[in-house]
């Protein structure tokens, strides 16, 4: 760093010793502490004042980098002789399209820098006038106006003010309180309503020619009456007992000394009067506290509190280092109230002067703006222990709304230190207590939360990524960000691993259309996870609705303006709970609109639709804002009659499955004519039996309150999944037995050898996952669904379902494509013919069946596990899954003709009926005998 001390326009180089780890605005306060003047030995000259000027980076290769700071630059000679920052690359060169810099910052190449000076004295001045202004007219709450006459030809007219408080002059622009007008002969200011802090030495630069001239003239600006503060409007005194009062000498403060005590309450008259101010009157009541009065006796507690009279209010300035008051109330019992107070940091409103004045016209945007958010991200740093006032944080919000407010205004950008900076700051702010600090604060001022949204909103959408994407994930927030061109547009998808979890997408179709339109666009998309703790719970006409997830704000911007209109996609995860209210409530997309409720603010449904899964509510917006959901306040009933219907087909299909089974028993020694028919009723029973179990355990699972210290439902879960994994594991096994008989033709198989890999395959495999499920997800309390006994979403435990099935379906599905090949070749007389083929052919019906019946049926389950399911996927899932066994009993069983016709001569055949006709067939043989 370089410090640079002024005096007139001399400037001396010091570089000051300080660690590593001091910036340059610590480096600054320290230098405060130095006493000036001191003259400087060996020399007869005198520092008069201390500024550090100039900050540069450490040394990288042969260079480095050096900035000035704010109210200071670099002279003319620097700035066309040296390289800018950052220069080189076409990265660089489309950010200083959207970003063009001052000459503020210059990469040295040398080991000796220069140093910036003061606005003021970066150049060299032709002439320079100190003269009476032609109009100015000054008062207590009066316009100031300032105008210069200029000479023909005059050029690029600036207005600068130095004042006796900053050490550096800054430019005067257009903005709030300003306005600057300028003619053919004559430049013109006028400031509305200024306040002191407008008092100084203004000077107007214009160039006439080649020329660089000058006029100032010094202003003073009277106080008005609220730059008076009295202090404090009422106190209580008791005679009897002395009390030690301490104050403080300060010019700025005046004290009444009382020689003796007033004998009852005196309110004593506090008049002010000063130039141009007029008279000013305030009160202070002395209430005198005699024997036998109640009163409160004094205490520290937050502050050193005086006796005060029963029923008073005591008041105390606030402690060092804060401004404003706090006060308590004396209750007519003689015990204290509890202590309120509107103390704000010195530091903070210091910080709000400043921006204020910013936001007036005093002061570059394009420096002041990046310094505030680095002066603001010190003035939080959560490493030092501080005392947090509700004021500061409202002071802290009002000075982020009027940073914001200016850098849209003047059309600046913000590159990824000073969005960093921000961002450091906000986290800090979200880690407050919603409860205590934010529910004061929003006391004090409804719009609060809704203004913090915003300024958050306006400053992270000036972002322009140094890189092509810029991420930053901090404990409360996260952001995500890319940019793109004519030459690179993809999608903008972006997965934020947060609780809830969130998907933000923006097609390249969409994104598409507005690069053409603007050539390069930032993405930006920023998740804040406890701002809907934040926010006031306006929710319109609908009160049956709370926030139910965090907030995300979103935002695409060019060079030269924001985009709003573009539909975006996001879907909403659910949180980590173990309540199962929150998937029985309903869902609703919504954005924060700042202008509802007279600008307080309020979620509006506007513009957005909304669809709901068991795994998230999944948004469709138009436009970019703030967007969170909204769940129903009470959990919504599930349909009776998808209940009903569900449990009802449940015992349908159980009924289905024992009849299936019994059928089979039946017929058995009349179907089982060889190996090929053995492997295909062997697999339709086994697929029965377990898809008759899997209901079952379903049946009871659906009866059990879902608990990880219920063994029942543990033990439900577990069988669930084991047998109806086993139902498509035996569709393996056909598709297998299938596959082996038509494409290995000359390799049969032994029923004794094959029968034992069936087993394994068809109950040992899917044994084997279901053990490994429960030992990898019970111990960490994550194996069941937060509602049901079933395999949990959250956990990912269901993939241990989804992925096997997927597989097996796919795999089932591929052989039965190569078997129609197969068996459309006219031209292959090799394999099996007669039984054996009709065997075949009837494993492949029942195959095919199963495979689309099972596949659809859990196709839908496993949809309604992602953010793409909708009600009807999940009326289907429930209505199939419920019916299976109707449809194994139908279409395995009913349906197929060797079955029925050996179940209609079962049963229409008696056993007396059979003796006959056994002994007509022996009565037979004896007679052709």
């Amino acid at each position: 760093m370089a410090a640079g001390v002024l005096r007139g326009a001399a400037y001396l180089k010091l570089t000051p010793v300080a660690p590593a780890t001091l910036n340059s605005a610590q480096t600054q306060s320290t230098l405060r502490t130095v006493s000036v003047p001191r003259a400087v030995a060996g020399t007869a000259s005198t520092i008069t004042a201390l500024a550090v000027t100039t900050e540069c980076d450490p040394l990288k290769g042969k260079s480095r980098d050096c900035r000035c700071l704010p109210g200071y630059q670099w002279s003319d000679s620097f700035c066309t002789s040296l390289q800018a920052c950052g220069a080189g690359g076409l990265l660089q060169s489309f950010i200083s399209i959207i970003l063009p810099p001052p000459c503020q910052c210059l990469r040295w190449t040398s080991s000796d820098t220069g140093y910036c000076q003061s606005l003021l004295s970066a150049s060299k001045v032709s002439e320079s006038s100190t003269l009476p202004p032609k109009q100015a007219s000054v008062g207590a709450g009066a316009d100031l106006t300032l105008s210069f006459r200029l000479g023909e030809g005059a050029t690029d007219v600036k207005w600068y003010l130095l004042s006796r408080e900053r050490s550096e002059a800054k430019e005067i622009r257009n903005g709030m309180e300003v306005s600057l007008l300028q003619t053919s002969s004559e430049a013109v200011l006028r400031i509305s309503s200024p306040s002191p802090d407008w008092a100084g030495e203004y000077i107007c630069r214009y160039l006439n020619g080649s020329a660089l001239q000058e006029w100032r003239q010094v202003v003073t600006i009277p106080f008005v009456a609220a730059d008076i503060v009295q202090m404090p409007s009422q106190v209580s005194m008791n005679c009897s007992s002395p009390v030690d009062l301490v104050g403080a000498e300060d010019p700025l403060c005046h004290f009444l000394i009382l020689d003796s005590c007033p004998s009852s309450d005196t309110t004593y008259q506090c008049k002010f009067e000063g130039s141009g101010l007029g008279s000013i009157q305030t009160s202070v009541v002395v209430s005198v506290i005699q024997a036998g009065d109640l009163f409160c006796p004094g205490e520290n507690v937050q502050g050193r509190w005086n006796v005060t009279k029963a029923g008073q209010v005591a008041e105390i300035l606030c402690p060092k280092g804060s401004e404003g008051i706090m006060w308590r109330s004396c209750l007519s019992s003689g015990t204290w109230g509890d202590v309120r107070n509107n103390c704000t940091s010195k530091e903070l409103l210091s910080g709000l002067q400043e921006a204020q004045l910013l936001r007036a016209g005093l002061g570059s945007p394009q420096i002041e703006v990046p310094w505030m958010i680095e002066w603001l991200k010190m003035e939080v740093n959560p490493s030092e222990t501080q005392k947090i006032y509700p004021l500061d944080l409202l002071t802290l919000i009002i000075i982020l709304d009027v940073i914001s407010e200016v850098a849209l205004d003047s059309n600046m950008r913000l590159d990824s230190n000073s969005v960093t900076d921000l961002l450091n700051t906000v986290n800090w702010m979200l880690d407050l207590d919603p409860k205590t600090e934010w529910s004061e604060v929003q006391a004090w001022k409804l719009s609060a939360g809704s203004m913090f949204l915003q300024a958050i909103e306006d400053l992270t959408r000036l972002l322009v990524p140094v890189t092509s994407e810029f991420n930053l994930s901090l404990p409360n927030l996260e952001l995500q960000s890319a940019m793109f061109n004519l030459t690179s547009v993809d999608d903008f998808d972006r997965i934020f691993d947060t609780d809830p979890p969130l998907r933000i997408r923006i097609s390249s179709a969409e994104l598409g259309e507005v690069v053409q339109r603007e050539q390069s666009i930032v993405v930006i998309s920023l998740v804040l996870k406890k701002m809907e703790q934040i926010l006031p719970r306006h929710y319109g006409a609908d009160a049956q609705h709370i926030l139910g997830s965090l907030v995300t704000s979103n935002a695409i911007t060019s060079h030269n303006r924001s985009v709003r209109q573009v539909d975006t996609y996001m879907a909403f995860g659910l949180r980590n709970t173990t309540s199962d209210t929150e998937e029985k409530r309903t869902a609703q997309c919504v954005f924060w609109n700042h202008t509802l409720l007279e600008g307080v603010g309020g979620w509006s449904t506007q513009g957005c639709q909304s669809s709901s899964t068991e795994m998230a509510t999944n948004c469709s917006c138009q436009y970019l804002s703030s967007f969170s959901v909204l769940m129903s306040a009470h959990p919504v009933p599930a349909s009776f009659a998808l209940t009903f219907l569900c449990k009802f087909g449940v015992c349908i299909t159980i009924v289905a499955l024992v009849a299936s089974l019994l059928i089979y028993g039946l017929v058995w020694t009349s179907v089982v004519k060889n190996k090929v028919s053995f492997f295909r009723y062997i697999t339709l029973v086994n697929i029965s039996f377990s898809l008759l179990m899997g209901s079952v355990w379903f049946l009871a699972a659906s009866l059990l309150e879902a608990s990880h210290a219920s063994k029942l439902c543990v033990a439900a879960a577990f069988f669930t999944h084991f047998f109806y994994l086993a139902v498509f594991f035996w569709t393996l096994v056909q598709a297998l037995v299938l596959c082996h008989q038509l494409v290995l033709v000359f390799q049969p198989l032994s029923i004794r050898s094959v029968t034992p890999a069936m087993i394994t395959v068809g109950y040992v495999c899917p044994l084997a996952l279901a053990v490994a499920m429960v030992a990898a997800f019970f111990p960490k309390q994550s194996y069941l669904h937060e509602a049901h006994c079933w395999l949990s979403f959250r956990s990912k435990a269901i993939y241990a379902f989804s992925v096997p099935v997927l597989v097996i379906v796919t795999a089932n599905l591929l052989v039965l494509f190569m078997v129609l090949l197969k068996l459309m070749r006219p031209s292959v007389s090799e394999g099996p013919q007669g039984e054996e083929k009709k065997a075949l052919l009837g494993i492949f019906r029942a195959l095919l069946i199963l495979t689309l019946v099972f596949g659809l049926t859990w196709g839908f389950g496993i949809i309604t596990m992602t953010s793409y399911a909708s009600r009807f996927t999940h009326d289907a899932f429930t209505i199939l899954n419920s019916f299976q066994g109707v449809f194994v009993l139908l279409f395995a069983c009913l349906m197929d003709k060797k079955v029925l016709g050996a179940l209609k001569k079962r049963l229409c055949k008696s056993p007396t009926y059979r003796i006959n006709i056994s002994q007509l067939n022996s009565f037979a043989k004896r007679t052709i005998e």
